[in-house]
């Protein structure tokens, strides 16, 4: 008799569903795919009107009954978030515990102040000077130098000291130093004069300049004023404006009425159905973060509204890093990373950059495994760092520590040997809308017999000082072997 009742009551409810428009659950003999793990999915687009919802089919994974935790994306949203499988999206963990900053555009622009260069070279060999009191010098850099700075030549040793008295052979001499008196404001040409150089016999101060070798490195030290000078050389550092994009993220999750009062085999709640899609959330917005196209489109579409594309921060790193070397031809040929691989590599990050002396390394499978099977007793010493509910493997390096973790989801992309290396620091959030969960009553609406809860989050990240970030990648075999 169960049996039989069974039949006429899916029956029925088949027939309802069909009349109401119903679909995507498992009452009904829609078209479900698997999900690689268990369960099933079915996808179909937004509601935008009747007519869209009885054309279509809408974001629904079934097998629920009722509703729980009314505030699951009410309270603490941002925290609450960041509980659901952290590691497998490091970015949106970062993120979130950092916080965001607030903007009233999908548009925001963002700024780099890199730090002044300390050194550049002569761009033409200089000749003994044997009259004059200054000199004029070309160099490569023409806006590394203002007024009143001294400059230590590399490698060219003083030859006066300060007794003006000649070195003698034998004698610890410091690098000739130079100092600028003038700067040409149309060729950033160089006005300078020897602080211990040769003597200038009229005057019998050690202001003529020697021989200076083309390429000759010129390191920019502190300036140097004289007692009654009121002002000095002006430096202005002005900041690069970027812009980015904002996306509109959201997400759909519809539930029937008669799931909500069927009693299924499952018995999950609604919490949980919404748990499952915060995390689909999570991950495919990490993807947009991470490798997303910077556009705004108008199409016929969306009835020529804008829509808005986020570019990913993997686009916005200034480096380009390959970490390991190949020995051997052909066949027999095999990546090695050592030691001096890893000091290198650590190098190319920290060295030339305003740095805090951290990186994180967001790494797939191949570079993890490649870096692990490193047989070093240096950085084999690893230990484990817990930050924003992520568990990072540290190892550090005389230029500064690196923490690293697998991003599971360069694997999904095809790019388990590349890796991204970031500053933290300078990674921030603008969220134009905040995470929020709105519920729609599609019954009351007149479109179908269901109740359907949309996601949405309006954000971006933005990365500021591109060196300081870099894309990295196993070395890649040599072409022809």
């Amino acid at each position: 008799m169960k049996k039989y009742l069974s039949l006429i009551v899916g029956f029925m409810l088949t027939v309802v569903a069909t009349l109401t428009g119903a679909t995507g659950n498992v009452i009904m003999a829609a078209a479900a795919s698997d999900l690689p793990d268990a369960g099933k999915t079915t996808a179909g687009d937004g509601v935008e009107s009747v007519d869209d919802v009885k054309n279509s089919g809408a974001s629904s994974v079934t097998h629920t009954e009722g509703y729980a935790d009314e505030d699951f994306h009410v309270t603490d949203l941002d925290t609450k978030i960041m509980k659901i499988r952290p590691m497998s999206t490091p970015l949106e963990q970062i993120t979130r515990g950092k916080g965001g900053r607030h903007i009233r555009s999908m548009v925001t622009k963002y700024y780099s102040v890199g730090t002044r260069p300390l050194y550049t070279t002569l761009k033409e060999a200089t000749t003994a000077q044997a009259t004059g009191d200054r000199v004029t010098i070309k160099v490569d850099d023409v806006n590394l130098f203002t007024e009143d700075d001294t400059i230590r030549v590399v490698g060219v040793a003083a030859i006066t000291n300060d007794k003006g008295v000649a070195y003698q052979s034998g004698d610890l001499k410091p690098d000739l130093m130079l100092k600028v008196i003038g700067v040409d404001e149309k060729t950033g040409d160089l006005s300078v004069f020897a602080v211990n150089g040769n003597m200038d016999s009229a005057t019998n101060t050690p202001i003529w300049l020697p021989v200076i070798a083309k390429g000759t490195r010129l390191l920019r030290m502190g300036k140097a004023c004289s007692e009654f000078d009121a002002q000095t050389g002006m430096f202005t550092n002005l900041p690069t404006a970027e812009e980015q994009y904002c996306q509109n993220y959201m997400l759909q999750v519809e539930q029937s009425t008669f799931e909500r009062m069927w009693q299924n085999e499952a018995n999950w709640t609604f919490s949980d159905l919404d748990e499952e899609a915060v995390y689909d959330f999570k991950v495919t917005r990490e993807l947009s973060s991470l490798f997303g196209a910077k556009a705004v489109i108008a199409h016929a579409s969306k009835k020529q509204q804008l829509t808005y594309f986020t570019k990913g921060i993997w686009w916005m790193a200034g480096k380009d890093i390959t970490l390991g070397h190949w020995e051997g031809t052909g066949d027999t040929a095999k990546l090695v990373i050592d030691e001096s691989d890893l000091v290198d590599f650590s190098k190319d990050l920290f060295i030339g950059v305003a740095s805090t002396k951290r990186k994180v390394l967001f790494a797939g499978s191949d570079l993890v495994a490649a870096i692990s099977k490193i047989k070093s007793e240096r950085f084999r010493a690893k230990e484990t760092v817990a930050i924003w509910d992520l568990r990072f493997t540290s190892f550090k390096t005389d230029f500064g520590e690196v923490l690293l973790i697998h991003h599971e989801l360069f694997d999904q992309a095809g790019m388990s040997d590349y890796g991204f290396a970031l500053e933290d620091g300078y990674l921030e959030k603008r969220i134009f809308l905040s995470f929020d969960k709105s519920k729609l009553d599609l019954k009351k609406a007149g479109i179908r017999n269901s109740t359907a809860e949309v996601l949405q989050e309006v954000s971006c990240l933005v990365l500021k000082n591109a060196r300081a970030h870099a894309r990295v990648q196993i070395a890649p075999k040599p072409e022809g072997d």
